[in-house]
């Protein structure tokens, strides 16, 4: 596994650790908060249990006297009371644990999303790496084909060859082309020390000062990125 490979295989290991310790924290936060309303529930259940028990006293057909009366009378006082503060308590708590739940929601989101957008440009970083180290090995085979050519223009009876090499060499630079690589503009051009290298000087008085009057090798681009100057010959004065 190369060095690149091993920094991103780390790299989603970190991140799936802390992706793990969020959800194992926000796990424990319902579970408690599971548990708080579990209890209010029990206490709720309680209360209902005690209506129905005065609800039956007062359906019997028996008459109720008036301490009897007056003893239910306090109770369900003492249930009104405990039911509305059983209500403010699960009120306060959905409200304030609403906004917890969905902050923490919306961060979870968030980190989900930031995971997604880093692990899609990094797939496409590390094509990229892959296309463009496979583009400059296959620089000198394309530099070797056209020189072929040259030598072939030259011998009358290669024609053969030459419409086979040129054929092959055409296929080649579609490929290139259509997966961004780009010859840089040498020749006639002025001297750009970020994309030509200076090989050769010579001296032309018919020629601006450093203007590039021969391509030794040419130069590349892939996807807007230098990956090989071109090699020149420029010119300059005596």
């Amino acid at each position: 596994m190369t060095e690149s490979g091993k920094s991103r295989k780390k790299d989603f290991k970190e991140r799936i650790d802390r992706l793990f310790s969020s959800v194992y924290a926000c796990s424990k936060t319902v579970e408690a908060e599971l548990g708080n309303l579990s209890g209010i529930k029990g206490e709720l259940s309680g209360i209902m249990k005690e209506l129905e028990r005065i609800r039956a006293l007062l359906t019997e057909k028996k008459k109720l006297s008036s301490d009897k009366l007056e003893e239910i009378g306090d109770a369900v006082e003492i249930l009104e009371e405990e039911l509305e503060a059983k209500r403010k308590k699960v009120k306060e708590r959905s409200t304030g644990k609403e906004g917890e739940y969905l902050t923490a929601l919306q961060y979870q989101k968030a980190e989900l999303e930031n995971y997604k957008r880093r692990t899609e440009k990094e797939k496409q970083e590390f094509g990229e790496y892959l296309i463009k180290g496979f583009t400059q090995d296959l620089l000198p085979i394309k530099d070797s084909l056209e020189v072929a050519i040259e030598h072939a223009r030259e011998d009358e009876n290669s024609e053969g060859l030459l419409k086979g090499v040129e054929m092959t060499v055409k296929q080649i630079n579609e490929l290139l082309k259509r997966e961004g690589l780009g010859e840089i503009e040498a020749e006639g051009e002025q001297f750009d020390p970020f994309k030509h290298e200076v090989v050769a000087k010579e001296i032309a008085e018919d020629h601006p000062e450093n203007t590039v009057i021969e391509v030794m090798r040419k130069g590349y681009m892939f996807r807007g990125k230098v990956i090989r100057p071109a090699m020149v010959k420029i010119a300059t004065k005596e």
